[in-house]
């Protein structure tokens, strides 16, 4: 991955100069990082690249060698489900702010590197695999909702979203189960009320399932107007309750199989109050901040 996306970029060097100012007058800080080589780049530059991704008009040659090291940093977030790259903004509100993807690429970088993040975020889900856990806290690993969370965070910034539910679809790995299992579970229960997740607590966290989270610090829209259209279509009762029945297949011989068994029963036994609750799901994807903070935003 790291190897085609430096062919992608066209094998960028560290540039000998660049004319862009960062955003907070941080100068000092964006010169050593743009000094720095890939596996160097880590959490005390991404305040402010980011901030210059979000704000600044950018120098091109500095964008085609640390943007592809800030999209390195992001798959394996996807493939640990620790989230990133973050500061004080994010990956997803620096792709969606600045519009760097056509601003600073061509049509056929942009293609390149949009079946880029595709691939990785469908790495990460298949690594997910074996790792299913109710158990998290903001410390670690979200081991519960992070695949959930970081595709909402695209659908509000890449339009990937419709390549991504479509290999989803292909349920053939326990990661891919999982995944529709988690987000099931979403549509089934309330928050707080799956049988096999430990409610939150003020001292454990937890909790869950939170099917409207993001992890995109974007609060003035929701999913991509492409996305909301693209999802629409294919988020059927009919379409989640046959995926999780493919999930739970696979999710036989796993920890997971108890609950995979009682969410294809309680989801056969209620079509009309899951559709009615797939209807309220779709309103909420096309508002500001996904309908921002609700106590059971599925009610209707």
């Amino acid at each position: 991955m790291v190897d085609r996306l430096f062919r992608i970029f066209g094998e960028p060097t560290k540039p000998e100069s660049y004319r862009q100012d960062q955003f907070d007058e941080a100068d000092e800080a964006l010169r050593r990082t743009a000094n720095k080589a890939w596996h160097e780049i880590d959490q005390t530059d991404y305040w402010h690249y980011l901030m210059d991704l979000c704000y600044v008009e950018l120098d091109q040659d500095l964008f085609d060698y640390l943007f592809p090291a800030f999209l390195i940093r992001w798959w394996e977030g996807m493939l640990n489900r620790t989230g990133g790259p973050e500061s004080e903004c994010d990956i997803y509100r620096a792709i969606d702010h600045g519009q760097v993807m056509t601003k600073m690429m061509d049509a056929d970088r942009r293609s390149e590197v949009l079946s880029w993040m595709v691939d990785a975020y469908m790495e990460g889900v298949d690594a997910w695999g074996g790792q299913l856990s109710v158990a998290y806290s903001s410390n670690g690993p979200n081991d519960l909702h992070g695949p959930l969370w970081y595709f909402h965070a695209l659908g509000q910034s890449v339009p990937i979203i419709d390549s991504i539910l479509g290999r989803l679809a292909d349920v053939c790995t326990e990661g891919r189960a999982q995944w529709w299992l988690v987000f099931a579970s979403g549509l089934i229960w309330n928050e707080d009320e799956a049988p096999m997740i430990p409610p939150w607590t003020p001292d454990g966290g937890g909790g869950g399932v939170y099917i409207l989270e993001s992890a995109a610090s974007i609060y003035n829209h929701g999913y991509l107007g492409e996305h909301h259209a693209a999802i629409k279509d294919r988020l059927t009762y009919e379409f989640v309750h046959s995926r999780l029945c493919l999930a739970g297949q696979i999710l036989q011989s796993t920890p997971q199989k108890e609950w995979s068994q009682l969410a294809v029963e309680e989801m056969r036994k209620s079509p009309e109050y899951i559709e009615l609750r797939i209807v309220r799901f779709m309103e909420l994807l096309s508002e500001p901040d996904l309908g921002g903070v609700l106590n059971n935003p599925l009610d209707t």
